[in-house]
């Protein structure tokens, strides 16, 4: 077991709709864009205080910029404004608390 928990977000349909503004987006649907997504490491859950509400203020910020980036790397095309509000009212995130990893190998960073 790893001394982290999971975030994944899945976009609403404010995120999608600006997504969809953009030029050279497929024809997808929401529900095809939510198929699949990025799971975020997140520090470990160690306290029952440690949820949602605690950890989204910390990370929201790198989370929203990384999935912004994933489609348009200038910034100026992102939104102006991008706090918690504007966050949680584009994508809902989801939280496991157990990350268990089941290969018997070194994790590798290819960023590092």
């Amino acid at each position: 077991m790893l001394n982290r928990c999971v975030m994944t977000v899945r976009a609403k349909q404010p995120f999608f709709d600006w997504l969809k503004g953009l030029p050279s987006v497929s024809n997808m649907t929401l529900e095809q864009w939510n198929e699949d997504g990025v799971a975020y490491l997140l520090p470990e859950v160690e306290e029952k205080g440690d949820d949602l509400t605690t950890l989204i203020p910390l990370c929201f910020d790198m989370i929203f910029e990384r999935e912004l980036a994933a489609w348009r790397e200038n910034e100026k095309d992102w939104p102006a404004k991008r706090d918690l509000a504007l966050f949680l009212e584009w994508f809902e995130p989801q939280l496991r608390s157990v990350v268990i990893d089941l290969v018997d190998a070194p994790l590798e960073d290819d960023e590092a």
